[in-house]
């Protein structure tokens, strides 16, 4: 929650200081186009800057373009310019997740303009600076910087950033645990926020007292908390700024349940968990959900505390996977930007090679020697081109191969930490033994048995994105069959399908769900049969699920079914934007359509 905070308040930095600019075309064809265009040198740096910009949604192409400005202002030696590009890139590596390399970047731009006289400048980047170190919990190099950023806008009396400034080191100062200068900045910031007609006005209100009320709270000073929180819900609210909104109206709640108001703080954190459901704010569901789950344990309500702590649970989950896939993004956006760097290095050569001939052609024969001369130099060149390229394709290779045994390790571990949690289920499930919470526990090792068996077949069959569906659905029925200890006619129809693991990993909790179902339920004395179908039509893959057994009561919704295990099939169904249908046909039938996809 405090992560994403200091995010809003960098990018609220980024956008104050500059417009937004909407992204072009295909960034290598821009590149070349502006290298090859007959405009002065500083003229294409000030284009690739530009072009930089353009691609700000997507950090690795505005890293490709930042790269070739900064190649071609070192080869031209335009110091200053050199400053704005370390900026771009510093702000690319902020949006890949890397602070260390955005530090790094901007500590290089930093250096480049204290030689200068331009103290705004300077500021600006110091609390650039003191965002990025923030960002890596580094709060006391934080502090520093955007300290004496902040003693400069106060000497230029430049009052809008002295406002960003204050906001920025008060959220440091408070994530450090220093409570009482954070309220002073806040309180101040406050202050010269009303002296200021702009557009941002309102918003740097909201955080401020948000903030600053999340401040007051942790100091005991719960109605000035209350008051704060409850105008900085109605800002954020009107602005459509719903995490800040669900985040400050869950302190709001904290602070009524402190003061025993617990109906309205249960009330609060019932609509701040329904606002992150509504607008899919993962992090919210996560944290609220634990709020409210120790709410309702602490209040003997021990059903719905349960309850509310599985899904923290889950989303505690896929927050943590979240954040392994982001690492594994940084490491294929870098193989990336290697590779392409290449390419532009490669066109760059082209280009030259052009250049020079087209002279050279324009002599003509009165340097006939000269051009054999140049002709053989330009071989050769090209020869050591080739060679640097050959060796750059050498060093990608390694590092993709590199990147492969990484993600099969990753694979590997994950499959073994399931296999871990799917044996506490199963120990815990044994002391539980003849009691509901058995099966409970019994129904959710199932689960994690299906989410590990799809990590394992990655690791063994060595691959990284992709599952073979027929052996994973085959694999996940027989253990079931065998886990139930029941007589089964298992009839299989697979087609050869792979499907991203994306959607291979509900997909399988669904077809474990509804395996689970007629393994418990449709056997009534008679010898259990279950077929199971799976074909592509079209761009689209059919599974068709089906037993012998009696089937639902004749009126029976499914929709409307209390079972946690359908209830987790449909919103499954949804994620992968699906279809399904359930009928008797001589027993129970399901019917799955979802998308095939890459």
């Amino acid at each position: 929650m405090n992560s994403l905070i200091r995010i809003l308040i960098f990018f609220l930095l980024i956008v104050m200081s500059r417009p937004m600019i909407l992204a072009s075309s295909l960034v290598e064809d821009e590149i070349q186009q502006i290298l090859i265009s007959s405009k002065s040198d500083s003229a294409k740096i000030r284009l690739l800057i530009e072009l930089s910009r353009e691609y700000e949604g997507q950090p690795t192409e505005a890293m490709l373009v930042a790269r070739s400005a900064l190649d071609y202002a070192e080869r031209n030696n335009f110091y200053f310019f050199k400053g704005k590009i370390n900026e771009e890139i510093a702000i690319a590596y902020r949006r890949l997740g890397d602070y260390s390399r955005a530090i790094e970047a901007s500590l290089k731009a930093l250096e480049i303009y204290e030689n200068s006289d331009s103290l705004r400048i300077v500021a600006h980047l110091q609390l650039q600076i003191g965002s990025h170190f923030s960002a890596d919990t580094n709060y006391p190099k934080a502090i520093n910087y955007i300290s004496k950023a902040l003693n400069t806008f106060q000497q230029r009396k430049d009052t809008s950033n002295m406002v960003l400034a204050m906001i920025n080191l008060g959220e440091t100062y408070r994530l450090n645990g220093n409570a009482d200068s954070a309220a002073v900045l806040f309180e101040r910031s406050l202050k010269l926020n009303q002296t200021l007609e702009n557009d941002y006005v309102e918003i740097v209100r909201g955080y401020s007292e948000g903030n600053l009320g999340m401040v007051y709270s942790s100091q005991g000073k719960f109605s000035e908390a209350i008051q704060l929180l409850k105008s900085s819900i109605n800002i954020l609210g009107k602005l459509q700024d719903y995490y800040s909104t669900s985040v400050y109206q869950s302190e709001l709640a904290q602070v009524y349940v402190q003061q025993g108001r617990k109906k309205q703080g249960e009330k609060l954190l019932s609509e701040a968990l329904e606002m992150a459901e509504r607008e899919k704010l993962k992090e919210q569901i996560r944290d609220i959900s634990k709020d409210l789950s120790v709410f309702y344990e602490q209040n003997n309500q021990f059903q719905r505390a349960l309850d509310l702590r599985k899904q923290y649970e889950v989303y505690h989950d896929s927050l943590v996977n979240i954040e392994n896939v982001r690492k594994t993004e940084q490491l294929e956006s870098q193989y990336w930007l290697d590779r392409k760097d290449a390419n532009i290095r490669i066109l760059e050569l082209e280009n030259e090679s052009k250049q020079r001939t087209v002279i050279i052609l324009s002599v003509g024969s009165f340097i006939l020697l000269g051009l054999l001369f140049f002709v053989y130099r330009l071989q050769m060149l090209r020869k050591k081109a080739y060679q640097k390229v050959a060796e750059q394709r050498d060093i990608i290779e390694k590092r993709e191969k590199e990147k492969a045994l990484l993600l099969k390790e990753l694979n590997h571990r994950v499959k073994n930490n399931l296999q871990m949690v799917s044996s506490m289920f199963s120990l815990q499930a044994g002391q539980f033994r003849g009691e509901p919470a058995a099966d409970a526990l019994v129904a959710a090792r199932r689960r994690i048995d299906a989410l590990m068996l799809i990590h394992q077949k990655l690791y063994r069959e060595d691959v990284d994105t992709h599952i073979k569906l027929a052996d994973y659905i085959k694999e996940l029925s027989d253990n079931l069959v065998y886990g139930f200890g029941k007589e089964v006619d298992l009839k299989l129809n697979l087609s050869d399908d792979k499907l991203y693991i994306d959607s291979a990993i509900p997909l399988g909790i669904i077809i474990n769900e509804l395996l689970t179902n007629s393994l418990k339920y449709a056997s009534d004395g008679k010898a259990l049969t279950i077929s199971v179908d799976l074909k592509q039509e079209n761009d689209k893959l059919h599974l068709v699920l089906a037993d012998n057994g009696p089937g639902f009561p004749e009126g029976h919704d499914i929709k409307k079914s209390r079972s946690l295990g359908l209830k987790l099939v449909h919103s499954l169904i949804r994620q992968l934007q699906g279809e399904l249908t359930q009928t008797n046909d001589n027993g129970c039938r399901w019917d799955i359509t979802i998308e095939r996809g890459n």
